[in-house]
């Protein structure tokens, strides 16, 4: 791997290149050098997914890409230079690639960091698309914006950005799809495609939700500035009947519901669920922000429809409504606009003074979909000409100038001189530190195993840990015996293996020097040190587990089987303690004899057993007393940690909860509120129908008593008979004389006027309304009942149905079995037929060969007539031609 990563440096380093081909092609060597890195790097601290998916581009168009459009002469008109209309690397913006299976993970050098990305939008959003004004009927400008948004939202999901930078972007992003929802929607689909821009906007709003969950979990407020504004969008762009949008966004805004956004939001979203057209469109033009106009304006069409059907279902057929009052119901800037949308649908608009709206049919009802007009009162009233600003949501935003120093990775003679991700120097070190393919081969010496192995202390770890040091405690090595020993070395040196069995802990132990005993077999001088514990056990205050790893020598070596002289007087043993005690030569030994194996075997376990044993025990009592306590205080860290941990999440769900407890709560009392007023207002209208119905009684029975006073003093109309009843009243009363009266009635006449236009415009404007909600309540009551009617009459037709099928298929299956035996029973007798047919099979036989002899005989004459009659036939035509000559 190290040679070839060389090897690809160096031919890097020597290549020339001049066109666009040869470019590409050390770009492409430059991304293998990258990728032959991370892998050589797999398992070091070298992050390599970290690496592989951060950006390093710091342009707005990588290198690769800039060479590839340039060759391919691929450039949009706000790439290139104004005044040479040539290609300018500083103006050019990544585009957007599909991924395809096939296709490789980009390397960091293509993919632009988060800096980038943002200097790239905001280029795009001062240079670009500021000019709305001036080129958004040109097909270029959506589509450039389109394409490279996308690729900067692309390169986003490449990283994995969820920093503020990720979401300032993301929200510029949504913004521009929502202006151009509503002031490109008039165009064709060859210059704007609304399901596309709408696809881009959910894929944005989806993106953005993540990141401010992810933010506030990280409690990071900075981020979440915005997040009122947005989670309204999301609220908006999805105005359905039930509350799967506020489910999905409870977690943002249950701590910013009284947010003006938020608020707005809302209160649309419960005027279309209590079908208030009239206030929907009057929250849109007052209350609600240009973007979030734009947002609704793809719902226009469809409340105007269907606010229009429910007016035409609970009035009769040829009333007539003031066109003013449908302008105002349905939105509309003016009546010219209300009549233009009726026409569309093909209802009749009255040519009156004022113009009326007359009420067709239920069955004439128009199925064709008007025009969605852009309007000026709800939407380009609220634009000002500043995009950027509405973009960016930030007043006077400067403009972005490019940086014209691009990054160029060679030089005038075409040699590389870019980035890459290692050197030669370093690769040459790197290359030194890793071993050999020879070396790694070659089997290493194998290290001492450690005198102990870090286990939990149970009594199986107990048990494993004894037989560990027993056997890894003396390394035995042979080596010739002094002079001054009393022991003689025999011919050959046998190390002898270690007798020591770990017998289990004693609590009663004993020191080393009560269990030492005289022994007759004893050595006129021993070493000086035989148990250095200084040096071979480690002290109680320092853990056995910070030394080196490597086995400890207690005895280097025991001599073999030696030929002894027993001493007249026993020697007693020195104590290990006293290393420093010189023993006295013994005297004169006896005749020497040889000692047995068995008895040297002997001596070394009781030698073993009385020095090492009691030792051993205590240093390996003292290590598991200090690894228990070790254990003990990381379980109960482990235990702390855990419980704090445990208690915090406790927390956070109790608090979650009481939130979502808090924000249903108060959604369930607006609500009831709304259901309250809802109550409220049918209940109001009964009361003032049922004092509007004994009022017309009375009157009614008032006309017909100023009807008969009519006819009995021969009045025109009961006004005259009123009024002259009137002034009789004042003459009588106030002693007025007949000009007086008279002014007096016509300033009555007057007044009674003004107020009957009143009282008929105030009847107009609340009553009816009222009413014909009321009404049409009750036809939507009726057209529920009429539906669940057609159910069970389509249940019971559905059942009738099923039962004449299983009737149909009773006949069919019995017919069908009928037809089967009857074709059974034909197969029988043709059976039966057969069987006889083979009893007369002889017979048949016989009298066929008897026919066909016949036949033979029969044919044989015939061929004997038939000769002779030709030969007759020939004799005659003889004999006529011979008869023919004589004639002749």
């Amino acid at each position: 791997m190290n040679d070839q990563l060389a090897t690809l440096i160096t031919q890097l380093k020597e290549r020339r290149a001049l066109t666009h081909q040869e470019r590409i092609k050390s770009l492409d060597i430059r991304d293998e050098i990258w990728r032959k890195y991370v892998e050589l790097n797999k398992g070091s601290s070298f992050d390599a997914i970290a690496a592989q998916r951060t950006g390093l581009c710091q342009d707005m168009c990588c290198e690769r890409e800039r060479i590839t459009r340039e060759f391919q002469r691929l450039s949009k008109s706000y790439e290139l230079d104004p005044d040479t209309r040539s290609l300018n690397y500083s103006l050019m913006v990544t585009e957007y690639s599909r991924a395809s299976a096939d296709q490789a993970m980009p390397t960091p050098y293509d993919l632009r960091s988060g800096p980038a990305l943002l200097h790239t939008m905001n280029y795009l959003i001062t240079n670009i698309m500021d000019k709305f004004d001036q080129e958004r009927e040109q097909g270029d400008w959506y589509n450039f914006l389109w394409d490279r948004l996308r690729a900067i939202r692309k390169e986003l999901t490449q990283q994995h950005l969820r920093d503020e930078i990720a979401i300032e972007i993301l929200e510029q992003c949504a913004r521009f799809h929502i202006f151009c929802s509503a002031f490109l929607s008039e165009y064709s689909r060859d210059l704007f495609d609304p399901k596309l821009n709408d696809k881009m906007l959910i894929d944005c709003l989806n993106q953005l939700r993540e990141c401010y969950l992810t933010h506030k979990q990280q409690n990071n407020i900075q981020s979440l500035r915005n997040v009122a504004e947005f989670s309204s969008y999301m609220l908006l762009m999805n105005l359905k009947e039930d509350n799967e949008t506020l489910l999905r966004i409870r977690h943002l805004i249950q701590d910013i519901t009284e947010k003006s956004e938020i608020n707005i939001a809302i209160n649309i979203y419960r005027s279309l669920l209590i079908n208030n057209t009239t206030k929907f469109f009057s929250l849109i033009e007052n209350n609600a922000t240009l973007l979030q106009s734009c947002l609704l304006h793809r719902y226009f069409n469809v409340i105007r429809l269907k606010r229009l059907n429910s007016l035409i279902s609970s009035a009769r057929n040829n009333d007539e409504f003031r066109l003013s009052d449908i302008t105002d119901i349905l939105g509309m800037d003016n009546d010219d606009e209300a009549k233009d949308y009726l026409e569309q649908l093909r209802y009749s608009v009255s040519n009156t003074n004022p113009p009326c709206f007359i009420i067709p049919s239920i069955d004439n009802q128009s199925q064709q979909q008007p025009i969605n007009k852009l309007s000026q009162k709800l939407i380009k009233s609220k634009y000002k000409g500043n995009l950027k600003d509405i973009i960016t949501g930030q007043p006077d935003v400067p403009i972005v100038v490019t940086d014209l120093n691009v990054e160029d990775s060679f030089d005038i003679q075409g040699c590389f001189i870019g980035k890459l991700p290692i050197d030669s120097d370093k690769l040459a070190t790197l290359i030194s530190r890793k071993p050999s393919p020879e070396q790694q081969q070659q089997p290493q010496p194998k290290s001492q195993p450690s005198l102990f192995v870090r286990r939990p202390p149970s009594e199986s770890a107990l048990r494993s840990m004894a037989a560990a040091t027993t056997a890894n405690t003396f390394l035995l090595k042979p080596r010739s015996t002094p002079s001054e020993n009393i022991f003689v070395t025999a011919t050959t040196t046998i190390p002898t293996p270690s007798p020591f069995r770990f017998g289990g802990f004693n609590s009663n132990s004993t020191s080393v020097q009560s269990t030492l005993s005289t022994n007759p077999f004893v050595q006129p001088s021993l070493p000086k040190k035989i148990f250095d514990t200084t040096s071979q056990f480690p002290s109680s205050s320092k853990s056995i587990f910070s030394g080196a790893n490597q086995a400890t020598k207690v005895i280097e070596h025991l001599p073999s089987p030696v030929e002894i002289i027993r001493p007249s007087i026993p020697i007693s043993k020195p104590l290990p303690q006293t290393p420093e005690q010189i023993i006295q030569s013994p005297p004169p030994p006896p005749p020497s004899r040889r000692l047995s194996t068995h008895s040297m075997d002997i001596f070394i376990d009781e030698l073993y057993q009385q020095m090492i044993d009691p030792l051993t025990q205590e240093t390996i009592c003292n290590i598991f007393d200090e690894l228990i306590s070790q254990w003990n205080n990381i379980t109960s860290q482990t235990v702390t940690i855990f419980n704090e941990l445990l208690s915090d999440e406790i927390y956070s769900i109790a608090d979650d909860y009481y939130h979502n407890v808090e924000f249903h709560q108060k959604m369930l009392n607006d609500t009831l509120a709304e259901q309250y007023e809802r109550k409220r207002k049918k209940y109001l209208t009964k009361k003032y129908f049922s004092i509007w119905l004994e009022n017309s009684i009375q009157a009614n029975e008032e006309r017909l008593i100023l009807n008969e006073l009519q006819m009995k003093y021969h009045f025109l109309n009961n006004e005259q008979l009123i009024e002259f009843l009137t002034g009789i009243q004042l003459m009588t009363e106030y002693d007025l004389t007949l000009e007086q009266t008279n002014d007096i009635l016509k300033y009555r006449r007057y007044l009674k006027r003004n107020r009957l236009k009143k009282i008929h415009f105030l009847s107009n404007l609340f009553f009816e309304e009222f009413l014909k909600e009321e009404l049409h309540k009750i036809v939507i009551e009726s057209n529920q009942e009429l539906n669940l009617r057609k159910k069970l009459l389509e249940n019971a037709l559905k059942k009738q149905y099923i039962q004449k099928r299983e009737h149909y298929l009773q006949l069919k299956y019995f017919s069908l079995w009928i037809l089967n035996y009857r074709q059974r029973r034909k197969i029988r007798k043709q059976q039966l037929l057969l069987n006889n047919n083979n009893n007369n099979k002889r017979t048949n036989q016989f009298l066929q060969l008897r026919n066909n002899k016949k036949l033979k005989e029969n044919n044989q004459q015939y061929n004997t007539i038939k000769n002779s009659f030709d030969q007759l036939t020939t004799d005659l035509n003889q004999i006529q031609l011979f008869i023919n000559k004589l004639n002749s």
